[in-house]
């Protein structure tokens, strides 16, 4: 018999009171995870997946699978579009569950993860716990760190690495058989409820990440029929109270905090939704940002002090090759920039290679009639600096494009 369902707070707070009792106790625990840009998508999948996985019929062990966000608690407070969705969703910030739970006392023997939204598990948590990975649902591009499909299936966990525009609606493809098994016989008030607030908090992301599916490039099937799934679940509960379901308010809801970030330190909107991967030795840094260079600009006051941040920042996360991906809307048009800075001589070679390929590919411009770019080149007397900015007019290729390609120019120095 699987576990007796909660509603999605109750299921929070059974999962940290399990994670405290295992890291007294040294009892094994399941982690589901997102990636370290811990965005909406990654978020959300996480508690999204640990909660169907918790309560599915296949989940004969009964094990609780405790959602965890890869950011310190106070880094919350830098994610503004999960205000919208955890209000339709009936959860607080502060039910998340993020580092701060996970401290020092857990072996990784007694652990096992799966990952949701990246398919390799980077950073501290990869350090520590990467081996321990048995399970991945995903949509970027393979990296081939977890677990061969059999060995996964053999543990009862999944092995899902597909395009889609959504982590959420893969994860959506993966559980609605069981969500469906679970709300058999089960139609009452409660329940009704909880599938309307899992439901929110399954469309938040699936909404942002395909522009409330309008976007061709991004929007998949598996992002239509997850949609179409998710909302039949919301016009069946009980609108007591509420407004009826309205998708265009609820991404517009969404996609106006997520772009507030103009009480952000410049700083702080660098690390807001970052990556950082290491190849061949090189450690790479994208950020992405949700409004113009010409916003940053200003946030700071001078092309200097911008400069002088960033730089700050390349050298904080010890980066070979720095970045900064923007979008914007302008008069109705999507805009895309993109800044790469090589710090030190092998960045400037892989800024040089990234430039013969991307240009093309990427549609890259100069921006600015070139005020932000440099070109420092040393010839063995000291540190040698690059440093591009461009418009990006093949606006269909985000940081899972992006990223690639600078980390195949690494590879090959």
């Amino acid at each position: 018999m699987p576990l007796p369902r909660v509603s999605l707070s109750s299921f929070l707070s059974l999962s940290k009171s399990a994670l405290n009792g295992a890291i007294k106790s040294g009892e094994k625990v399941t982690f589901v995870v997102g990636n370290e840009s811990a965005d909406l998508d990654s978020i959300c999948s996480a508690v999204l997946l640990a909660y169907l996985r918790t309560y599915s019929p296949r989940n004969r062990t009964r094990a609780l699978y405790i959602p965890l966000s890869y950011l310190p608690r106070a880094d919350l407070a830098l994610r503004p579009e999960l205000g919208p969705v955890l209000e339709r969703a009936r959860l607080r910030v502060g039910d998340l569950l993020s580092l701060d739970d996970l401290r020092e006392g857990l072996k990784a023997e007694h652990t096992k993860w799966i990952v949701v939204d990246h398919n390799a598990l980077k950073g501290d948590l990869g350090k520590v716990y990467g081996e321990r990975v048995r399970g991945c649902i995903d949509h970027h591009e393979e990296e081939n760190k977890v677990p061969k499909e059999e060995v996964c299936e053999a543990e009862g966990e999944m092995r899902i690495v597909e395009k889609s525009g959504s982590c959420a609606s893969l994860v959506i493809g993966w559980g609605r058989g069981d969500w469906s098994e679970m709300r058999r016989g089960e139609e009452d008030g409660d329940t009704v409820s909880w599938d309307r607030e899992l439901a929110y908090l399954a469309l938040g992301p699936i909404l942002i990440d395909t522009n409330n599916l309008q976007s061709k490039d991004k929007t998949q099937k598996s992002d239509i029929e997850a949609v179409q799934f998710l909302e039949s679940l919301i016009e069946k509960a009980p609108k007591i109270g509420e407004t009826p379901w309205d998708r265009d308010q609820y991404f517009s809801s969404i996609s106006t905090a997520k772009e507030d970030i103009g009480q952000m330190s410049l700083r702080d909107i660098l690390r807001k939704d970052y990556k950082q991967w290491n190849e061949g030795g090189m450690n790479l840094g994208i950020s992405s940002v949700v409004q113009g260079l010409n916003f940053l600009l200003s946030q700071v006051g001078s092309k200097e002090r911008f400069l002088e941040i960033l730089g700050g920042w390349g050298r904080e996360r010890r980066l070979d090759v720095c970045a900064v991906m923007t979008t914007s809307h302008s008069n109705g048009v999507f805009r895309r920039e993109l800044l790469v800075w090589g710090l030190g001589e092998k960045g400037v070679q892989c800024l040089k290679r990234f430039k013969v390929e991307g240009e093309e590919k990427l549609g890259l411009k100069v921006w600015g009639n070139g005020v932000l770019d440099l070109n420092v080149d040393g010839e063995g007397k000291g540190e040698r600096e690059m440093r591009h900015c461009w418009e990006q007019y093949r606006v269909e290729n985000s940081r899972k494009q992006v990223a690639p390609l600078l980390r195949q120019s690494m590879a090959l120095i």
